[in-house]
């Protein structure tokens, strides 16, 4: 039993650093595109 909630728990933990992994390199490559749009 748990065995079960730790692994819940790990998956939620996961999820949030995957979810806040993929939010930092949307941002990232928004602030890329917009610095390489305005130099030409």
């Amino acid at each position: 039993m748990h065995v079960k909630k730790l692994l819940i728990v790990a998956a939620a933990i996961a999820g949030v650093l995957l979810y806040r992994k993929v939010q930092e390199s949307e941002a990232r490559k928004t602030v890329w595109s917009q610095a390489t749009d305005t130099v030409d």
